[in-house]
């Protein structure tokens, strides 16, 4: 998982990629409970300029939202371990859809209100995004709510084949 990370820094104009929410990337345990059984970094990946830092340490349950998302669909697609969330931009879905990759989405408009309040929106969107699913999608976006930023999320099985989807749709 931290090579996986240094090597994400390390793409080329990354810092483009990364939502004001920061970023965050996960890896699983087999047959997770809970994100307290998911590898994700304390604090988050954080833009500074140009320039892309790790703020925090790899810990299990380090990430919430993210490690929820990856939860949701792992329920679903046990062969799906792993997740980043990156900055929304209607560039990167194209690029995500001329890519072939397996997409879905959902929109935080649909949210019914006891959802929105009680903080359970990420397992309500990504549920909504998969139910009709036979395969294990490769990406799922939203394009937000009001406060809440748009985002794409990217699904695998490991770090590694994240970085490789990663690699096709950015730039």
């Amino acid at each position: 998982m931290s090579h996986a990370i240094n090597e994400f820094i390390e793409i080329k104009n990354i810092y483009k990629n990364i939502p004001e929410c920061q970023t965050n990337f996960v890896y699983s345990k087999q047959r997770p409970k809970s994100t307290k059984d998911i590898l994700g970094i304390s604090g988050r990946i954080v833009k500074a300029g140009k320039e892309v830092i790790v703020a925090g340490n790899l810990s299990y349950g380090g990430s919430k939202h993210v490690a929820t998302a990856l939860l949701t669909v792992n329920k679903k697609f046990p062969q799906i371990y792993s997740a980043i969330n990156i900055k929304f931009q209607n560039t990167t879905i194209t690029k995500i859809k001329k890519s072939k990759l397996k997409i879905s989405n959902y929109d935080r408009n649909q949210e019914p209100s006891n959802v929105k309040n009680n903080g359970s929106t990420i397992e309500w969107g990504i549920k909504n995004a998969i139910k009709n699913l036979k395969e294990p999608p490769d990406v799922i976006f939203h394009k937000g709510d009001f406060g809440k930023e748009p985002m794409i999320i990217l699904f695998g099985e490991t770090p590694k084949s994240i970085l490789k989807k990663l690699l096709k749709i950015s730039g």
